[in-house]
């Protein structure tokens, strides 16, 4: 089947295509639990079995996406360990990012939201929980956004049924992959340079680095750019709260903020809508 008798099929069944990849979403979610337990500590995420804290092993039936949480009512079935809300609410969001990507993008940037979306959701996870980001997916972001985005041109918005030459689609939408993630390298890389010499202390991690070229890699150089200062933004929104209370409080204020969390939400804002938003903002002003 083509990509065009894809989108054909698709078009006939909307609705459908949706609730199919939020379905498969949420058991996706389910995945990315387990690596973002599993990852950031060096372990495999094929062995052994879902397990329990206490270790006793978890039933397949209890592993259900979302109702094998509600089932059991937030705690462990076996020594009633309270499970914390990430896991439902990363199968959730895994859910609903694929429903998303198929109900409202183009069928190319729907299947390049098949490996962009679940990255990120990981990515932030491990960034929540432990502020440490394995490299693997990080790297592994960078390699699919190039690898699609020279095999799905339409991912950059380059077509090629009207091009003299059948590849120029593609070899445009890889250039424009490679020119963010150059453009997403080298803006973090300084910012970070300048960051650490005024503060004294690092101010992002390599991940952060990785992390900017693989959105370059799916955004172009312009969503490398919106993804790093729109996360930034919204980095300083999401932590400010904390700040207010702290200085309520006489208290210090936190000294160290996932930032992944930030840049990945950014990232995924770029690619559902980001032209048509900055265009918007442009034209008002």
């Amino acid at each position: 089947m083509s990509l065009a008798d894809l989108e054909t099929l698709r078009a006939a069944h909307t609705g459908w295509f949706a609730l199919a990849a939020g379905l498969v979403g949420l058991c996706v979610g389910s995945f990315l639990n387990v690596c973002a337990h599993r990852l950031p500590k060096g372990e495999s995420v094929v062995t052994p079995g879902s397990r329990c804290a206490c270790g006793e092993p978890i039933p397949g039936w209890l592993n259900l996406p979302l109702l094998g949480w509600l089932m059991l009512r937030g705690r462990a079935r076996c020594c009633g360990v309270p499970i914390s809300a990430r896991y439902p609410l990363l199968e959730l969001a895994g859910g609903l990012a694929l429903a998303a990507a198929w109900a409202w993008l183009p069928t190319d940037k729907a299947l390049g939201a098949c490996a962009l979306l679940p990255l990120l959701l990981l990515l932030a996870a491990c960034d929540l929980d432990s502020m440490l980001v394995p490299d693997a997916p990080n790297f592994l972001l960078v390699a699919a956004g190039l690898a699609l985005s020279a095999a799905l041109p339409g991912i950059h918005g380059q077509g090629m049924a009207e091009a003299s030459w059948p590849w120029t689609g593609h070899v445009a939408s890889l250039g424009e992959a490679l020119a963010g993630v150059a453009a997403g390298t080298a803006l973090a890389w300084w910012v970070r340079i300048l960051g650490t010499v005024w503060a004294g202390k690092e101010a992002m991690g390599e991940a952060d680095i990785i992390l900017c070229a693989g959105l370059g890699a799916f955004g172009g150089w312009s969503g490398a750019l919106f993804a790093f200062f729109g996360g930034s933004v919204i980095g300083v929104l999401l932590v400010l709260p904390a700040l207010i209370k702290a200085r309520l409080r006489g208290e210090s204020g936190p000294t160290a903020v996932p930032f992944v969390p930030a840049l990945a939400l950014a990232g995924a804002i770029w690619y559902f809508r980001g032209p048509e938003l900055v265009g918007l903002w442009l034209g008002n002003r």
